[in-house]
């Protein structure tokens, strides 16, 4: 367990232990799922990861928003929620893309309307975006999938692609296949829609095994290789829209 998870495992053992209905089963959850977020940091440009410490309260604040997700008592989870705040907000002002985009994930305190909310939570995924989230990249990229803005949807796809991130490389090589947002290319597209497949998003193994299937997209028909990718999907791992 590396020391950001172990230091909220151990905080909040010691302060909700009293009343553990709801999460007593968290720790374990935490051990199995923590493993995909360190994954993706260890994706992360290594510049941006030089001061571990940083890293760790990071990986600490994610562990308090997840137990706070699964917590139904509302007081609990709004304690969890501040403990991540803490740890996040003063690392956002220093220009931390993964506290910034961290923030961007917490609920907010109820001080703002619906419409001033929508436009606080923009500027904020723009900011975490700019600074190099890959999170922020996609989710802003999937916001601005829309005619008037596609070509800088394709751009933030292309980023997110290219720093590894699967479901991006699906949509980065749906763009390039159409040429949408982008100039066309069909080989470049179809490689990176097999590199998401690789790495177990569901909608590539879908359109790699229909590819073989039918022989469609420059693929042979091969029923062998069709079935096989269709097997991925049971996964347990598998990477979902």
């Amino acid at each position: 367990m590396d020391r950001g998870t172990d230091a909220a495992c151990r905080r909040i053992n010691s302060e909700l232990e009293h009343n553990s209905g709801d999460i007593r089963d968290l720790t374990s959850y935490w051990h199995e799922s923590h493993y995909h977020w360190i994954s993706a940091l260890s994706a992360i440009d290594e510049v941006a990861l030089t001061n571990r410490e940083v890293a760790a309260r990071i990986a600490e604040a994610n562990m308090y928003v997840k137990a706070a997700f699964h917590s139904s008592d509302n007081e609990r989870m709004a304690q969890l929620i501040g403990w991540a705040r803490q740890i996040a907000a003063p690392l956002a002002e220093v220009g931390h893309a993964e506290a910034m985009w961290l923030l961007c994930t917490l609920p907010g305190d109820g001080s703002l309307t619906n419409k001033e909310f929508d436009v606080a939570y923009r500027a904020q995924v723009e900011a975490a975006a700019a600074a190099g989230s890959i999170e922020a990249q996609f989710r802003l990229a999937c916001e601005l999938d829309q005619p008037e803005t596609r070509e800088r949807s394709a751009d933030l796809f292309k980023q997110a692609a290219q720093a590894g991130y699967p479901y991006a490389m699906w949509c980065h090589g749906l763009d390039l296949l159409a040429g949408n947002g982008l100039a066309k290319n069909e080989l470049a597209g179809l490689d990176y829609i097999r590199r998401a497949g690789e790495l177990k998003f569901e909608g590539a193994i879908h359109f790699i095994s229909a590819a073989y299937g039918s022989g469609s997209h420059g693929f042979p028909i091969d029923k062998e290789q069709a079935a096989l990718w269709w097997k991925r999907l049971a996964d347990t791992d598998l990477i979902r829209y």
